[in-house]
Formats: C-alpha cells, structure tokens, sequence
C-alpha cells in the first residue's frame, strides 16, 4: 500500500462539482480503495466534513485572501512566472508539502499551477496532472477577443509566460498526465515524449432521461459561464441563433446551467427565451424537456466534461467542430458536430423533426458511456505508471 499525496488548486469542497474538480476527485477515490490517499488544497473554508471527499485519509484546506491573491499574482508576473500562479499560491500550503514530503511514495499536483508546490528534494514519484495545455487554450481565446479589448494583452501575455513555464516546471517531473491527445502534438514541443502519459476520465452514467416528444423546449449549456471560452459559447447562442430558431419554435428556450457572475447572469436573461439557472446539483426536470445539450465552444482543449454530462443522461449532444473528442465518440453515431451556425440550426430542426435520429444518438451516447467510461478501465492506467 503507496501513500499518496494530492496537492489540488481547486477548491474540492465547493458543490456543484466543476469537470476537474471531478475528475482529480474520482482518480483519488479510486486510488484509495488500495492507497491510503491523503489531499491537500485551496478552499475557502475550513470545513472537511463533506459526504464527496469521506474516502480521504487526511483532507488539509489552505485559504488564501483576496489581497494575498492580487499581491502574488504581481509578485509572480514580476518573476515572469504566469499569473495565475501567484493567484492561487499560499505559503501555508508550500511549507507543508515541503514539510511532510517524506511521508509519501507519491504526490500528484493537479492543474499546472499547483506545480509550484513541488519540493526540490522529494525523491518520490511526481505526478503532474496537467489534464490540457492552458497555452494552447489561452491561444485560441487570443484569436477571440478584440484588439480594442485590453483584456487580450493580458491574455497575451499570461500564453508566453505559461508556454515557458510548461517547458520548465514539465520536465521535473516523472509523468505528466493529459486527459486526451488533442494537444499532446504541441506538447510533445516542449515536454520529453516519454514523460507524457494519456489518461482519459471516467464518467458515471446517471438514470437514462430523455425521450423524444412533442413538448422537448429546452435547448441545455451546462459549464462554468465565468470561464471564457463557456461565456463566448452562450452569448453566441442567445444573440445569434436563438433568434432563428425562434422564427419556426415560439415556445423553445435556451438553459444555462452553471457558475455565474451577477453581471452575466443579468445580461444573458434579458435576451429572450434564455433562461439562466446557475449552478444546480440535480438537471432532471430541465432533461426531462430538452432536445439536446450543446458545446458550441469555439475556444476547447483537452475534453469538454459537459459532453460526458449530457451523454450521462442520454441527450443528445450537438458540438462544434474545435469540442468535438474525435477519438473517442464517433460523429453521427454517439454525437452530432456542426460546421458553422447555419448547420447548427438545421441539426437542431432535425433533432426536433425526427424521432429516429434523436434515439440513435441517445441510445449510442448512452451505452458508450456505460461500457468504455467505468472507472476501473480508465483510472486503472495510473497504476501503469511506474514505481
């Protein structure tokens, strides 16, 4: 029996869970059922006692204030080093990995930024569960915004100073794990091909809800609307094919389901027929009455876990070509993919129009799920990873 360390970004105390915090959670409780494994991380408060992380052998949560946060991240741009990472550092936390890295055969550092706290010294095995490129994401949010926008030196600058960091920080470590191969080609740049180690998620199928029927409304984005390329994503939708759609179904709404500032929250309600949710722990009763979920995204890396989620439920999915995972769903069997806005329009009229495609796609998506997804075929590969 290993003793295993997660050190994690991610507040994972936080309900709704987002698609990483899933997924480092389901890789530590599998581990665990033969690992003691024990977690430490950045929340917001103190308390351990939560239902979701009872199969931790020790749960350790580091708080970080706003001034703590906003003095860093200038500190860590200074030292050239991305932003982020002085956002989400805390002192408290890199003194006790430091402190108790004897304690473990393995640490995994989840997310890129928590690769800060690695010790010089662990003689270990050391994980980065890097799960996508965030130079690569930060590349394509580039090509969105505006150059009247200021916000895009920002994110230009953040690219350069994480590609450098991906270089340096990658190659200290003995694996670094990628949730699927759709950058590994760009990875391979900068990190020794031999390091790189793919490792997909698993993803737990829920009770099969959709049917097919007259009164399916609701169109489904279920996501963190706070994060960039999920914001763009919605507001694409509301104010230009909403519009459209429309014109032919008075009654069809658009759900956002997810995190969400007030200000977003706001202006995403005043366009019609969008409905605005926040985040939810249960999404039945919206599935109950949906056509399809989507992930018009024209920002993706890695794998988009709100396909998994609707797939979950047996919805069919519609995605844009940049989201849509073509080594692992099959396009027009287990997913539908657009080109461009008018294609998107005339697949949903197809979803809504024929009853026979609609149950292809969520009968496929479904028992793919089922059979490749379980978490002992796919997290059993980190047991692969040497010794």
């Amino acid at each position: 029996m290993r003793k295993i360390l997660i050190v994690s970004s991610k507040n994972l105390s936080s309900r709704p869970l987002e698609g990483a915090q899933k997924r480092i959670l389901d890789i530590a409780k599998f581990l665990s059922k033969k690992n003691k494994v024990d977690i430490a991380f950045i929340g917001e408060d103190s308390t351990t006692k939560k239902n979701h992380l009872n199969f931790f052998n020790q749960i350790i949560v580091f708080n970080i204030n706003f001034l703590s946060r906003i003095i860093n991240t200038f500190f860590s741009a200074l030292k050239l080093k991305p932003f982020q990472n002085g956002y989400f550092f805390s002192k408290k936390m890199s003194i006790f990995v430091s402190k108790n890295q004897e304690k473990y055969d393995v640490i995994i550092f989840h997310l890129l930024r928590s690769a800060q706290y690695l010790p010089n010294d662990f003689h270990g095995i050391k994980i980065l569960e890097m799960t996508d490129l965030g130079s690569a994401n930060y590349e394509q949010i580039i090509k969105e915004i505006s150059i009247l926008n200021p916000f895009k030196y920002l994110y230009i600058m953040e690219k350069i100073l994480l590609r450098l960091y991906e270089k340096k920080i990658s190659n200290l470590f003995d694996k670094v794990v990628f949730i699927s191969d759709k950058e590994i080609h760009v990875a391979k740049q900068i990190i020794e091909n031999e390091k790189i180690f793919t490792i997909t998620s698993a993803f737990k199928t829920e009770k099969k809800i959709f049917k097919h029927k007259k009164n399916n409304y609701k169109i489904l984005f279920v996501g963190n609307i706070n994060y960039f390329p999920n914001k763009l994503a919605c507001y694409n939708f509301a104010r230009t094919i909403m519009p459209i759609l429309k014109e032919n179904y008075p009654s069809i709404e658009f759900n956002i389901v997810g995190k969400i500032n007030f200000l977003d929250k706001f202006f995403l309600s005043r366009f019609q027929s969008v409905k605005v949710h926040g985040p939810l722990n249960n999404i039945e009763k919206i599935i109950k009455n949906s056509i399809c979920g989507i992930c018009n995204l024209k920002v993706a890396t890695g794998l988009q876990m709100k396909i998994f989620t609707y797939l979950s439920y047996g919805l069919p999915v519609i995605a844009s070509q940049k989201s849509f995972p073509k080594n692992i769903l099959i396009k027009n069997k287990q997913i539908i993919v657009y080109k461009d806005s008018k294609d998107l329009v005339s697949l949903i009229n197809k979803l809504i129009k024929n009853k026979k495609i609609a149950n292809k796609i969520s009968n496929n998506g479904f028992r793919l799920l089922k059979i490749k997804f379980n978490s002992s075929k796919v997290y059993g590969n980190y047991l692969k990873i040497p010794r």
